[in-house]
């Protein structure tokens, strides 16, 4: 099969279409043909090094968390069949960037009604942080405040979404580009970075998600309600402080490590099909396009998801 393959770490160059053999299915898997695999920021750090600490240093490497596609094989007593449509997020080892992967069955979903292989792709690892994130320190109930901080972007836009959809009344953070955007999302107030400093204003929030990982609990605890939860995507020391002193006070810290799960994916997909979901692919790249691809993904600017689309 055909695959996107990096054998070193490094830039987006390294990136290089190989022959590889097709994966073996293990116990508890599905062969899938895939036909589109959503590209995420975690992917470049992987590329370049910066994850090698928990991604490994073993090559050649496929990268690609997300997938969309076809089952092409599954055990008689599986709940998948050959020709089903699914998507799901892969684990860290990735494997997503080519012409078939095999998924475990507890992380696959079907992909609901009216949704494309393109937007299938794009929707699994940025959906399930926001839905993961947005569900730590307690769900959301109506009425809730939640400040999402990146909100135009992969994550950030699901989460503005999910947040709405569950009840909250949320302000989104964003560029004077995506204002706009945000707005169509449906957030209830949108704050422009670039002329307004969002830890500044009176208002507070039961939930502040930094979808980007640009500010800090230090800076967002003045706008979060007595009891409210301040959630990260990337964890540092001082995180990793203030989350073990939670106990200690009302305002909590934390971060999201993301976990695939065909069981939340479900919800995802329920969202989609009562119309509750959108989401925005910015750009489709073929797998011969990669480096292309992930210089954009590097520019931290992409509006939603890019994605790789291996047949159209």
């Amino acid at each position: 099969m055909k695959a996107l393959v990096i054998n070193q770490f490094g830039g987006p160059e390294q990136l290089r279409i190989q022959e590889t053999s097709i994966p073996g299915r293990g116990r508890g898997e599905v062969l899938v043909r895939v036909h589109a695999a959503g590209i995420n920021p975690v992917d470049f750090k992987i590329r370049n090094g910066s994850l090698k600490f928990i991604a490994g240093k073993s090559f050649p490497r496929i990268l690609g968390g997300d997938i969309a596609g076809v089952v092409e094989q599954a055990d008689e007593k599986s709940e998948f069949r050959t020709g089903d449509k699914v998507f799901a997020m892969l684990s860290i080892k990735g494997g997503g960037y080519a012409e078939f992967v095999s998924v475990k069955e507890r992380q696959l979903c079907r992909i609901p009604e009216g949704l494309t292989m393109a937007e299938a792709a794009a929707t699994p690892l940025a959906a399930l942080t926001a839905y993961q994130a947005l569900k730590k320190g307690g769900d959301i109930k109506p009425g809730d405040r939640v400040l999402v901080n990146g909100a135009s972007g992969g994550v950030g836009h699901f989460a503005v979404q999910i947040a709405k959809a569950q009840g909250a009344y949320v302000t989104g953070v964003c560029s004077t580009r995506n204002t706009e955007f945000v707005r169509d999302l449906g957030a209830d107030q949108v704050i422009d970075y670039i002329t307004d400093d969002f830890t500044r204003q009176k208002t507070t929030y039961n939930k502040v998600f930094d979808a980007v990982a640009k500010s800090s609990f230090i800076k967002c605890r003045k706008i979060m309600d007595k009891e409210g939860n301040y959630i990260t995507t990337l964890p540092n020391k001082g995180l990793f402080l203030f989350q073990s002193l939670n106990f200690t006070r009302d305002k909590k810290a934390g971060f999201i490590m993301v976990k695939p799960s065909g069981g939340d994916l479900q919800i995802i997909a329920d969202y989609f099909e009562e119309g509750k979901l959108k989401v925005n692919v910015q750009k489709e790249f073929s797998l011969e396009e990669g480096a292309q691809a992930h210089k954009m993904i590097e520019t931290e600017r992409v509006r939603g998801k890019i994605v790789l689309s291996l047949i159209r």
